[in-house]
């Protein structure tokens, strides 16, 4: 009985394997990937060809001086010296008369306030090489010890509890000291003090508070002690460049034309 089985699936199965014989090749090497001879593939080597990655374009020199950290740190200094928004900058700018009377009921001349634009180019210049000269020195093998011990004199970094994180630094070029206390309500509180020397008493104290409401919303609240400045500034961003700010200020120093002034400004922005 098995060999009748046997026979009827040989039967069977003569069909597929004469196909079989009519779609084998002619001849060992004739089909797709075969060869006939594989003496010579036996010292044979294949490299693999790597490909480059296309270099990148050089960075623009400008970019390299100027890069977003310090450019971010120009402009907030910049603040700082010459109004919080553009439109009190744009109330400051000094005209071609004799004298000028600032916001603040200071009365500087054009000459003064030239010398205060200078001192601001001059600090410039310091924090540049300043900056350039610490990138260069932390990046030396042989030199990053000296970088290591400025920056322990310069800057305290100290991880407090629940998320909170207490930074403060000594800017040489300023110079100036600046406390900062990060918390996790993302509520940005600094205490800034402006220095008349690198060893000196400070010439002012500055307050400052800021939230950010929305994406395109922020609110900053000021205050200076010596100049007896209170300032609320709210910035909206309208466009990709075009902002609006609302300005209240409060001038309580005895230095002004009087006792108290009160200042409101509305102003757009924009920017390229």
């Amino acid at each position: 009985m098995r060999l009748l089985s046997l026979a009827w699936a040989l039967f069977l199965s003569l069909p597929a394997l004469a196909a079989n014989d009519e779609q084998r090749p002619e001849s060992y090497g004739a089909h797709y990937g075969y060869v006939f001879d594989v003496r010579e593939e036996r010292n044979k080597r294949d490299i693999e060809m790597v490909m480059l990655e296309r270099p990148k374009e050089p960075q623009p020199l400008q970019e390299v001086i100027f890069n977003e950290k310090l450019s971010k740190e120009f402009q907030q200094q910049y603040k700082y010296r010459f109004g919080e928004s553009q439109a009190e900058q744009t109330l400051n700018t000094v005209g071609r008369q004799d004298d000028y009377t600032y916001f603040t009921g200071r009365t500087v001349t054009l000459k003064q306030y030239q010398k205060d634009q200078q001192d601001f180019a001059e600090y410039m210049t310091r924090r540049l090489t300043e900056y350039h000269i610490d990138d260069w020195v932390k990046n030396d093998p042989d030199m990053r010890p000296v970088y290591e011990i400025k920056d322990r004199v310069s800057s305290v970094n100290v991880q407090l509890n629940k998320g909170y994180k207490f930074e403060w630094k000594y800017n040489l070029a300023g110079p100036n000291m600046e406390a900062k206390l990060k918390n996790p309500y993302d509520i940005d509180f600094k205490v800034r003090l402006e220095m008349t020397g690198l060893v000196s008493d400070p010439k002012e104290y500055m307050y400052q508070f800021g939230y950010q409401f929305s994406p395109r919303v922020h609110g900053t609240w000021i205050e200076k002690q010596v100049d007896g400045i209170s300032q609320v500034v709210l910035s909206r961003r309208m466009t990709s460049h075009i902002s609006a700010s609302i300005t209240a200020l409060v001038d309580r120093s005895d230095a002004g034309l009087s006792s108290k002034q009160e200042l409101y400004l509305v102003g757009f922005s924009w920017w390229d």
